[in-house]
């Protein structure tokens, strides 16, 4: 066979590639590489991909490519990037980098456990596109927020600490940004007041997202009787006994429904992944899974 020419069925035999037939990476279409590179973590975008070849850190350099930014695993993240120690100024130095990159384009960013109100801000003044944050930290001033707020108007969601989940800060939220759909809190205990709060400051939610917390029946019944146009409602990851054929009944009309809840029934949980193992009194997969694991965990 020349050199060149396709194998059989249209493959690129082991002599074309060694013969320089094959296509060579550096060669792939750069619109194809960013599209790829825009799915890549910040560690890849910034130590590993410029360090392929020329067209592979031309393509990186795209705004496409910083869209989304994840910085939630900030530990392994920053021992790739050569962090020194002190978090909030290595990532205060790579945040500032990855947005000047992004030219405006950020559409959504998780920030680490320890990133601020001023981080949001800086964020928010360069990026008023901006479709979705997270930021967890439980110690932010409101009034800072509040401002970063006001430059969001096209926000659509964005997960916060209980903290903030106050009338006066969620009621500007809903006036600064009219599409706000979307609400993931942190919080350990959620109750019938914190629903209420949540109902009437932001009444067209549509998904809301409040995990690993205790949370009571009525909050549960007030959410989905308060907030009409909810469609996606996850309380998934406490255990309790919440749920309720009240609470089933009334989230009947949710597209989606996630839960799980522990009752008083020895090692029994039942929860919205496992149908209806409750009616027959036995431990779901789920309950069984875990215990697997703790076994395992024993033995090792």
């Amino acid at each position: 066979m020349a050199t060149g020419e396709r194998a059989p069925g249209g493959k690129i035999s082991d002599a074309d590639v060694a013969g320089g037939g094959g296509r060579r990476w550096d060669d792939l279409n750069r619109d194809l590489l960013v599209a790829i590179f825009g799915r890549l973590g910040v560690a890849d975008l910034i130590a590993g991909v410029p360090f392929v070849c020329s067209s592979w850190r031309d393509a990186a350099r795209d705004p496409l490519c910083w869209r989304e930014l994840d910085f939630r695993e900030w530990e392994p993240l920053s021992r790739r990037l050569g962090a020194h120690g002190d978090d909030h100024a290595d990532f205060t130095g790579i945040l500032h980098s990855v947005i000047a990159r992004g030219h405006q384009l950020l559409k959504s960013i998780y920030f680490p456990f320890f990133a601020d109100d001023i981080d949001l801000l800086y964020v928010a003044e360069r990026c008023p596109g901006l479709h979705y944050f997270s930021l967890p930290n439980p110690e932010m001033d409101e009034e800072m927020f509040r401002k970063a707020v006001g430059k969001l108007a096209f926000l659509r969601g964005m997960a916060v600490d209980e903290n903030l989940i106050r009338s006066e800060v969620l009621l500007h939220v809903n006036q600064c940004c009219a599409s706000l759909k979307e609400l993931s809190v942190f919080s350990e205990f959620v109750d019938e007041d914190m629903a209420s709060v949540i109902c009437k400051s932001l009444p067209s939610l549509r998904k809301l997202e409040i995990t690993e917390s205790v949370i009571s029946s009525q909050a549960i019944i007030t959410f989905i009787d308060g907030l009409k146009e909810l469609e996606h409602f996850d309380i998934s990851g406490y255990e309790n006994s919440a749920i309720t054929d009240v609470v089933l009944q009334k989230a009947s009309r949710l597209k989606v429904f996630i839960w799980n809840s522990r009752f008083e029934l020895g090692e029994f949980m039942d929860c919205s992944n496992c149908g209806e193992d409750w009616l027959l009194q036995r431990s779901c997969e789920c309950m069984l899974d875990r215990k697997v694991m703790e076994w395992l965990t024993e033995l090792s």
